[in-house]
């Protein structure tokens, strides 16, 4: 079977605070696997981990096969997108001047594909409105949506459901799975055991 993402006895310390305790786990290309934990459990931890922002104190991690260790990592990272936390959007700025300042940091040579991304995650009719004027769901779609600009397969979303009223948990979760089964996306949510759906149940 081939992984997108394996650890091995991962560890983050935090002076005399471990965040993470040696963590074992694979995550399977295709799937949707949901990272489930209490509060300071190392949810956020393990995606700064895995995306960069931060190094382990112990133990270690492969994306796609490469150890973390190695200078092709960075390579592997490009295969991801990932939401960290909150959307990093800009709330003065439309739904796609977001796109295009995200298409501009990565470097992309056009914005071809922009709105076709807007469409995918249902924002493709906001026209001129300002992201201040979105709801939470929305904010998320469209995080998810600037996660995507750089073609990614491997989708990280932390804690995509959170402080998300019941319409708006509908709206993240038919936008996961339809990312993972038309686009063949492997998505690794990490939720709140509390907020935990019976769709992602069944997954993890």
């Amino acid at each position: 079977m081939e992984y997108v993402l394996e650890t091995e006895g991962l560890c983050k310390t935090y002076r005399h605070y471990k965040a993470l305790d040696n963590l074992n786990m694979h995550v399977p290309k295709g799937a949707i696997y949901g990272f489930v934990g209490k509060n300071g459990a190392g949810k956020t931890t393990l995606i700064r981990l895995i995306t960069g922002l931060q190094y382990p104190t112990g133990g270690s991690y492969r994306i796609y096969g490469i150890e973390n260790t190695s200078q092709q990592i960075r390579k592997s990272r490009r295969r991801m997108g990932a939401v960290v936390e909150t959307p990093s959007i800009y709330l003065d700025m439309t739904a796609r001047d977001n796109m295009i300042q995200q298409y501009q940091i990565l470097g992309q040579p056009s914005y071809d594909g922009i709105d076709e991304l807007l469409e995918l995650v249902g924002l493709g009719d906001t026209g001129k409105k300002k992201v201040k004027d979105f709801s939470l769901g929305m904010r998320q779609r469209l995080g998810i949506a600037i996660a995507l600009a750089g073609n990614p397969d491997f989708l990280v979303l932390d804690e995509p459901i959170n402080g998300l009223d019941p319409q708006g948990i509908i709206e993240v979760r038919e936008l996961i799975l339809k990312l993972n089964r038309e686009h063949g996306i492997t998505g690794h949510p990490s939720i709140f055991p509390c907020c935990l759906p019976r769709w992602l149940r069944k997954h993890c």
